[in-house]
């Protein structure tokens, strides 16, 4: 019975709603990045401060303070301080919530931001309620049975809840991508990263040509064209590796690199390790 009722609980939720949630801590000098990835990311400082580079533009985020980081955004750390830092990340997937009424989701700021495809980032001060949320999931996530996960998942709902009301509460502070042919861009990049994809198919695909294209792609998201379909790619090749299990020489075919070679030098470059390195501090075994 007790099986049963925690099936319907995750089936409800959503399974692997969450990809990770635990503390870290980064120290001096620390830099990642640039990258993306499907999921939201949040991150709520304890102690210190990091940069988080979004979209070329830094943003100093400080203790006492949550950023959240929409889907398929640019974004690096940098710890420019002399001090680490000491906060709870998260990373999860949004799909669950767009199986919300329409009148629900709408009322939800925070899902609303989630979900219009345009949302940068969001900065902003937590409450206690806040964070201890924030603790309960990352407790419950390194738990190893099933009602962890169920619970992990149920946390994530009312984190996004709490959060929703508190932005209702006070100032909004949410950034966006404006321009509409940067945004139809983005999207035709992540419809297609099973693919070879290069300037001029994302252009033809958005019926500009590919010099406008990249004028106004550099000058709304900070980078060009080309390194944005090589970060979605190694984003999913992390998913491919890590979660699916799948080998690097498949993984490479199926994101449409010409070469496993080829492919492992752009996931170097972007990750900082080979693939095979990323795949052994996968393993569960380790």
């Amino acid at each position: 019975m007790e099986s049963n009722v925690l099936e319907k609980i995750i089936l409800q939720q959503g399974q692997n709603m969450i990809h990770n949630a635990l503390p870290r801590t980064l120290e001096p000098g620390y830099f990642f990045g640039p990258h993306c990835h499907e999921n939201v990311e949040l991150c709520l400082m304890l102690e210190g401060e990091c940069d988080i580079i979004v979209n070329g533009q830094a943003v100093t985020v400080h203790a006492g303070e949550v950023m959240v980081i929409f889907s398929h955004i640019i974004h690096a750390f940098h710890m420019a301080s002399d001090r680490p830092s000491h906060f709870l990340q998260m990373h999860f997937c949004p799909r669950s919530f767009l199986s919300m009424k329409p009148a629900v989701r709408d009322s939800l700021r925070l899902v609303q931001y989630m979900t219009d495809e345009h949302s940068a980032y969001l900065i902003r001060p937590y409450t206690p309620q806040l964070a201890y949320c924030m603790e309960r999931i990352c407790d419950e996530w390194a738990g190893e049975e099933v009602h962890h996960t169920a619970l992990a998942d149920t946390y994530v709902s009312e984190f996004v809840l709490l959060l929703s009301r508190e932005i209702e509460q006070s100032y909004r502070d949410i950034f966006v991508i404006h321009n509409p042919l940067a945004i139809k861009a983005i999207q035709y990049i992540n419809g297609h990263l099973n693919r070879k994809i290069s300037l001029a198919d994302v252009a033809k695909g958005c019926n500009v040509t590919p010099r406008y294209l990249s004028e106004v792609f550099k000058a709304h998201v900070n980078i060009t064209v080309n390194s944005y379909i090589n970060i979605a790619k190694i984003d999913r090749a992390t998913n491919y590796i890590g979660t699916d299990h799948l080998s690097v020489t498949e993984t490479a075919s199926r994101l449409g690199f010409t070469s496993t070679q080829y492919f492992a030098k752009v996931f170097k470059r972007y990750t900082g390790v080979s693939p095979s390195e990323f795949n052994w501090a996968q393993s569960p075994s380790v």
